[in-house]
């Protein structure tokens, strides 16, 4: 790693540890309901084999995707740049019962030997990545064989007139409600420039990444019903502009 890459990603866990307070309170990042909560696990239980597994949730963040996973009976380990972001999830492991492991590493350059797990997932994670083909590779050298990956992402902002409208439309909203500036805290220009997928990745884009990586039994999941769900509580500015197109990718090792 280069000395400005360093400094792009220590940059990058700053931002987080101050997002670390207030992160699960944002639209899709915190799992509000019983109904989303089942409707994740439903998705990952038609995906995964019996058994008790070995999960690494990279940039774990919070870790509520990789505790779901504790719910359902697996050991999971987390990592994240972000100490405070850990903390957070080391807390809610810790309050609800779970044995989970948390360290602090590279989402690109997970710091664990080959095989060493039966499913990596992630979410909102692989647009945060400057090298997210590279990160895609090494996450396939962890699992094991026959292993599973779960890529959960979205595209935050085609560029479309009406993408654009409701942003500014919810950001206008939020500015009166809620007296702050709901861009604050986004990424420098700087950081932006490093990002090839700045704006979010596309189905598309994140399937050619498992191809390259050759990955078998590749799926597409449309996560629209998890998006409605995610909606029906939520506050006329949040909902106008959460609309994206949200997928699942998987593939095995």
């Amino acid at each position: 790693m280069t000395i400005q890459e360093n400094q792009i990603k220590q940059n990058i866990a700053r931002i987080w540890d101050v997002s670390s307070e207030t992160y699960d309170s944002h639209e899709g990042h915190g799992i509000t309901s019983e109904a989303e909560r089942e409707a994740w696990k439903n998705v990952f239980k038609n995906l995964l084999p019996p058994g008790r597994l070995k999960v690494l949730d990279v940039g774990c963040g919070t870790c509520e995707i990789g505790l779901l996973f504790a719910e359902m009976g697996h050991h999971v380990t987390g990592l994240d740049l972000s100490e405070k972001m850990l903390a957070k999830a080391r807390e809610k492991a810790s309050r609800r019962g779970f044995n989970s492991v948390f360290k602090k590493g590279d989402a690109e350059a997970p710091p664990f030997e080959a095989g060493s797990f039966d499913v990596v997932v992630n979410r909102h994670l692989l647009w945060t990545l400057p090298h997210p083909d590279t990160a895609v590779q090494n996450w396939k050298k962890v699992l094991v064989e026959g292993g599973k990956l779960i890529v959960i992402d979205g595209v935050w902002n085609d560029g479309s007139i009406e993408t654009n409208a409701r942003r500014l439309v919810s950001d206008f909203c939020t500015l009166l409600v809620e007296r702050r500036n709901p861009r604050k805290g986004h990424y420098s220009r700087e950081i932006d420039s490093e990002l090839p997928n700045r704006h979010g990745v596309s189905p598309e884009k994140m399937l050619e990444y498992f191809r390259v990586a050759g990955f078998n039994n590749i799926k597409d999941i449309d996560l629209k019903d998890i998006m409605d769900l995610q909606k029906e509580d939520m506050p006329f500015r949040k909902r106008i502009a959460y609309n994206y197109k949200y997928h699942l990718i998987y593939g095995e090792k």
